[in-house]
């Protein structure tokens, strides 16, 4: 490693003075010397020393390995040739006169290096001035190659905010799954109280393909957040032959008077779903607050043939008030609905106990046809 050994003898040769002890000095100078080259050479980190003029007086071999140019080919190079690179050059000609006029930075300087053979790096530089004022005054400089590191904040950075979107896009889906299904079930209604040629069934009529279109926004948000699976692609809130002919009969009663508690913190769903299972037969009891609504089941557990509970609700999850339930009456079938279903979420709900889980907006077209199974397999068994 002549490069080293050359500069740091130049730097320390002392006077001989023809006596014992001025050889006794050399010979300690010679071994620090060796020494100090030894951990330089053996150094992990690029060490290079350029002078006031940016030439390279020094290049260790992990400066070799790091950059590509061997220790013959850097000495006497300006610094600036060999390494630096455009994006690098206006931070570079900031930090040069800084630090050769004592300036100091403790934290180093990231910078975009080049190697020899054309391929760009971030380098992590430990810079400091070295032999201030006098003949071999320069910078001594350690570098790293911290490419992959950045890169791996990052992708760490990435995936942090791409979480972020996916909770947010999911929150999304849910309160707009609640205002499309609400919206639908409640035109539906509607067309099925007026008469099949009232004026107005064709505009509740165009309230239904709007909310269809709408249900695709919802698909598309899902997808760009990567939870696609996780929302139905067609909004279908009763069933077909109603939606073709609307008319006071066209739901056929099932539930024969038999009791269900529905709960969800949306309002306008609880009536929604309370009025479309009355018509179907049942008896509602419907809550937005899921505290009140296990209260009221604690205080009568036998009242109710089924129990519908929306997943995802503020005071208390949906899986938790199942679980509650269940504790009281293992037996009783409790369906689960949302808007928006991650992988761990179904997971947890089919362990919970429940025998069901739908999810908007096709709750209301699905809902009747799970009670009516489920009951029946109840009063079967």
């Amino acid at each position: 490693m002549f490069g080293f050994t050359q500069w740091w003898r130049q730097r320390r040769r002392p006077a001989r003075r023809g006596n014992s002890d001025a050889d006794g000095g050399v010979q300690q100078l010679q071994a620090i010397n060796k020494r100090l080259q030894l951990y330089l050479d053996r150094a992990p980190l690029a060490c290079i020393v350029w002078d006031t003029h940016h030439i390279v007086r020094a290049w260790n071999p992990a400066a070799a390995a790091t950059f590509g140019y061997s220790e013959a080919e850097a000495i006497g190079r300006h610094i600036h040739e060999l390494v630096a690179t455009p994006a690098s050059m206006p931070i570079i000609e900031d930090v040069c006169p800084k630090l050769l006029s004592g300036v100091e930075f403790p934290d180093g300087v990231t910078l975009e290096t080049r190697r020899k053979d054309g391929s760009h790096m971030q380098c992590h530089w430990r810079l400091a001035l070295v032999d201030r004022g006098t003949a071999d005054e320069g910078v001594i400089a350690f570098a790293s190659d911290v490419t992959a590191r950045l890169q791996a904040e990052r992708d760490r950075e990435l995936l942090e905010k791409s979480r972020a979107l996916a909770a947010m896009a999911g929150g999304i889906a849910h309160d707009f799954n609640n205002i499309l299904l609400a919206i639908c079930g409640n035109a539906r209604l509607a067309a099925e109280d007026l008469p099949a040629d009232h004026p107005a069934q064709l505009s509740l009529a165009e309230v239904q393909r709007a909310s269809a279109r709408a249900a695709g926004i919802i698909t598309q948000i899902l997808a760009f957040s990567g939870n696609e699976e996780e929302t139905s692609k067609d909004v279908v809130l009763f069933h077909d032959a109603a939606a073709r002919h609307p008319s006071h009969g066209s739901q056929v009663p099932r539930g024969q008077g038999q009791s269900v508690l529905y709960l969800d913190d949306e309002e306008s769903l609880v009536y929604l779903v309370t009025r479309v299972l009355q018509r179907l037969g049942y008896r509602v009891a419907g809550f937005t607050d899921a505290n009140e609504a296990l209260a009221a089941f604690r205080s009568d557990p036998t009242a109710y043939e089924a129990v519908v509970t929306d997943l995802s609700m503020p005071s208390m999850s949906g899986i938790e008030f199942a679980s509650q339930v269940l504790q009281l009456r293992p037996e009783v079938p409790v369906v689960m609905t949302s808007g928006y279903v991650g992988a761990k979420d179904r997971e947890s709900v089919m362990k919970s106990g429940v025998r069901d889980l739908l999810l908007k907006p096709n709750t209301v077209e699905e809902l009747g046809d799970v009670l009516h199974r489920l009951m029946a397999q109840a009063r079967a068994s």
